[in-house]
């Protein structure tokens, strides 16, 4: 499978081509159930068949990817009914009970911007998950120190004092805290939290694509998760972004893509970005 090429297929038909321990990341958003229409070749799918459509994409990257890569997965669940759907977490389970993968952990995406909800019994929902799965548990690849950020100023002035350990719990049930020194900050800065503050897509303008990937997704988990030269897959490439930043992080990318507009216009944007020649290599 040649790399830095958006491939016009089937997901998990194209998937079924990728050669075994290939892979080093997989990040996507693949298109939520109910939620959207990609045009009449696209289909939409059901929250009660979701899962049993997108598994065995599951199944064929954790085949074809490295012990050491992690498969990045945003995704939203919906109303249905006047209930939250739990399709979701029944895909989440199904993953983790299905496929090789393990659970790495589930982060937040903290939308700067968007829609308020309608109804009085509703709040504001500006939030959607983004699930991180591994291949082989303490194993994958984890750059932690190309996206620390800085220290909050209150954080730096903590460090300065005697700090409390964990409580100690006495046999009436009581607690005392107990105290362990001072601590130095790392030099590169403090750990991200496992909540998001990236924008929405509606950051984006001008394109086809009715929901592109906005680049702070796959730039912070390319950063994170990978070196430089690996392999990065986007199974529903869209409008093209993480093609554009593994691009620009030196990386090598694959996508796929049914949608033949969409597949044309993240061409011309990568190579609105780059010379053929430069970006080809």
């Amino acid at each position: 499978m040649e790399t830095n090429k958006i491939y016009l297929g089937d997901c998990i038909e194209l998937a079924k081509t990728i050669p075994d321990d290939f892979l080093d990341l997989v990040v996507t958003s693949p298109p939520y159930a109910d939620t959207l229409t990609y045009g009449k070749e696209i289909p939409i799918f059901r929250p009660d068949n979701y899962a049993d459509w997108i598994l065995p994409l599951f199944n064929e990257t954790y085949r074809g990817m490295k012990d050491s890569g992690s498969f990045i997965f945003n995704i939203n669940d919906k109303i249905i009914g006047s209930e939250r759907s739990i399709y979701v977490y029944d895909l989440i389970c199904r993953v983790v009970r299905e496929t090789g993968f393990t659970l790495h952990d589930r982060y937040i995406w903290h939308k700067k911007s968007g829609m308020p909800s309608t109804g009085v019994r509703r709040l504001n929902d500006r939030m959607e998950y983004i699930f991180h799965f591994v291949k082989t548990k303490n194993k994958f690849k984890s750059n932690i120190d190309g996206i620390r950020e800085p220290y909050a100023e209150i954080s730096l002035k903590r460090f300065k004092n005697a700090m409390n350990g964990q409580d100690k719990i006495n046999h009436d049930g009581s607690t005392e805290l107990t105290k362990r020194g001072t601590s130095t900050p790392h030099p590169k800065g403090t750990k991200p939290t496992t909540v998001f503050r990236f924008d929405s897509c509606s950051a984006i303008r001008g394109l086809n694509h009715p929901a592109p990937f906005h680049p702070q997704i796959p730039e912070k988990f390319i950063t994170w998760l990978t070196d430089v030269g690996d392999v990065v897959l986007d199974p529903f490439m869209g409008s093209g972004t993480t093609a554009i930043v593994a691009h620009d992080l030196d990386r090598k990318y694959i996508g796929f893509e049914l949608n033949e507009l969409y597949k044309k216009d993240a061409e011309e944007r990568i190579l609105s970005v780059s010379p053929m020649n430069e970006f080809l290599k």
